[in-house]
């Protein structure tokens, strides 16, 4: 009985253990739920915001003057936030019906609304029933996604009323054989060399016509109206393969000569486009002219000077609207060009554009002959002299050649101004030759170890410690004088009046939140600088030797790399594999950031101060 009784409370002991298995993993469930929490952390960064237009659509009045476009963040954020933008032709014409835009948009901090001002020409021309339009585009946002609309579509209405002229009362009216060719989309088609095309009216009252004609890079055309009926004076207006105003002409030479005459050089295959239209307010009735177009060998020189050959490949060039495109790397440069004045004029400046992106390092260089004496300046994507200007005349001593460096402070078209330092007399202008390139790398080159600062440390007993210049410095270079006389802002050599302790300004560039999760592998380049001639850009003797950069894994804190900065300040982690965001560490100057995704490149400033005179 005993032995029997004891399995029995054995088996007993089973099933109380069994069978509440279910009801305990139940509580076990419950308890293990988060409670109510009265507050969460906010994110290391915020989400990016989008930037784009209120609407994809909008009607103007010609007569509106300035219209301002409205662009919008659908979130506040603390940081600047910037946007390119540029206008599109559509049915309207840039420099015709509207003006041309183009730049960089910037929201300050907790900015939710900027504007772009567009201005809408009015003219006195009757442009039909049908409201003409044109194209704003936003691209390239930085700190920032692009949002939709991104296009926006602007129509212009005109106010210029119907011509009332009409053929009945006149027994016999010439409607020539061209029309409807009164806009670049209707334009009629003619060849260069070809004979005249005769018997052209600009009639009615307004009346203009276009024409439209195959161009070869770097072959030069005359476009030239003749014959005409007395009563008609032309006036000329040529385009290039993109709608881009190129010349323009009222009357060509000769006393008492209406007729027009433009000569230029093409810069790319393609089609170019011919206006004409009436300075005489005469009746046009019956009146005709003739429009031809010939290749020529070269420019026309003036009575005084010997026609010479040479002109390159992108004249005419000599104006920012001109700007000749520069690609970027070995073999996307010119060869060959050179100081041939283009329509006669004195002197042959150059200009060209390179689209460039923040953060990298470009330098451009010319290559001359044993002729020509180059001098190189760079303005910003509005046509001003960077601060303090930015110009080089020699590369080094004996070597004629222009070399000039900028580490991009924006995304956007940075031109380039390459002049002869003493004009050359027009006809030994052709021998003047040079080859110009432009290459490009993600960080500052590094120089020939010269370290210029070190960091003296704390003495005994606290303080702070000081950066030091070494007894061999670099010797300053003042920027080479441009070829127009443009003041040089020196403001920069006067040290501040007030010492203060150091100043740590990071310039950190936009980094992309990757689209979805598991490993990754980024690259990240940090450049510390101590900026000795208050430029706000890294130079080639400004950088911090010897600084330790570490990173870090940001969610637990494991150290994924360490290194130390080289002469010209940069360290360079590459290929670093991480699931989530990393942490950029610079210990001894207390510097942390996060960096969320993709790569990055981080420029870190450190700003000048007067040294104490002793050690109290």
């Amino acid at each position: 009985m005993n032995n029997a009784g004891s399995a029995i409370n054995v088996r007993k002991r089973v099933m109380l253990l069994v069978l509440p298995l279910p009801i305990l993993l139940l509580v076990f469930f419950f308890a293990l739920q988060p409670g109510p929490r009265a507050a969460e952390a906010a994110p290391l960064l915020q989400t990016l915001p989008t930037v784009s237009f209120p609407q994809s659509q909008i009607t103007v009045l010609e007569s509106v003057g300035t219209v301002n476009v409205e662009v919008r963040l659908n979130t506040a954020v603390a940081f600047n936030v910037s946007v390119n933008y540029a206008t599109l032709n559509g049915t309207a014409t840039g420099g015709q019906d509207y003006g041309i835009a183009t730049g960089v948009l910037t929201f300050p901090p907790n900015t939710l609304t900027r504007t772009i001002p567009i201005l809408i020409i009015n003219d006195t021309i009757y442009e039909g029933p049908t409201d003409e339009f044109f194209y704003l585009r936003l691209f390239d946002p930085i700190s920032a996604t692009l949002g939709s609309p991104s296009i926006l579509q602007i129509f212009i209405r005109d106010n210029d009323p119907a011509p009332t002229t009409t053929p009945a009362a006149t027994p016999f009216v010439l409607v020539d054989a061209y029309e409807p060719n009164n806009s670049l989309g209707t334009a009629f088609t003619i060849a260069a060399g070809a004979a005249k095309s005769c018997n052209a009216t600009l009639w009615p009252v307004g009346d203009e016509d276009y024409y439209r004609f195959v161009g070869k890079a770097g072959s030069t055309y005359q476009v030239a109206t003749s014959d005409l009926t007395p009563g008609l004076d032309t006036f000329l207006t040529v385009y290039g393969v993109n709608g881009e105003f190129i010349s323009e002409n009222d009357d060509a030479p000769g006393l008492g000569n209406r007729s027009s005459l433009v000569r230029f050089t093409a810069r790319q295959d393609g089609f170019y486009y011919a206006r004409v239209t009436n300075r005489d307010p005469s009746d046009p009735t019956n009146k005709t002219y003739c429009i031809q177009v010939t290749v020529v060998e070269g420019p026309t020189p003036t009575p005084s000077q010997t026609p010479v050959p040479g002109q390159d490949v992108c004249e005419f060039n000599s104006t920012l609207a001109t700007a000749c495109v520069l690609g970027v790397g070995p073999g996307n440069g010119f060869t060959g060009m050179s100081f041939v004045p283009s329509l006669g004029s004195a002197r042959d400046t150059d200009y060209y554009k390179l689209w460039m992106r923040q953060g990298t390092f470009y330098t451009c260089d010319t290559y001359v002959n044993e002729y020509a004496d180059t001098n190189m300046i760079f303005l910003d994507a509005n046509g001003n002299d960077f601060q303090p200007n930015l110009g080089n005349n020699d590369k080094a001593f004996g070597d004629y050649g222009s070399r000039l460096s900028i580490l991009a402070p924006y995304t956007g078209w940075l031109y380039i101004v390459v002049g002869p330092v003493v004009a050359p007399p027009y006809e030994e202008s052709f021998l003047h030759r040079y080859d110009i390139e432009c290459l490009a790398s993600v960080f500052t080159p590094t120089p020939t170890p010269s370290p210029t600062a070190v960091f003296v440390p704390p003495p005994p007993g606290g303080g702070g410690g000081v950066l030091q210049p070494t007894a061999t410095t670099t010797p300053l270079v003042v920027p080479t004088f441009p070829p127009t006389p443009t003041p040089i802002d020196f403001s920069f050599l006067t040290p501040p009046a007030t010492p203060t302790p150091p100043i740590i300004q990071v310039q950190p560039l936009p980094t992309v939140t990757p689209v979805g999760g598991g490993q990754q592998a980024v690259t990240i380049n940090v450049t510390v600088y101590y900026d000795a001639n208050f430029n706000y850009l890294p130079e080639l003797n400004e950088g911090v030797q010897s600084l330790a950069v570490a990173l870090y894994e940001n969610a637990t804190g494991n150290l994924l790399a360490f290194g130390s900065t080289n002469a010209a300040g940069t360290v360079t982690f590459a290929s670093i594999a991480t699931t989530g965001a990393v942490r950029v560490s610079v210990p001894f100057l207390n510097y942390n950031q996060v960096v969320v995704g993709g790569s990055a490149t981080i420029l870190v400033r450190i700003a000048p101060q007067p040294l104490p005179i002793g050690i109290p």
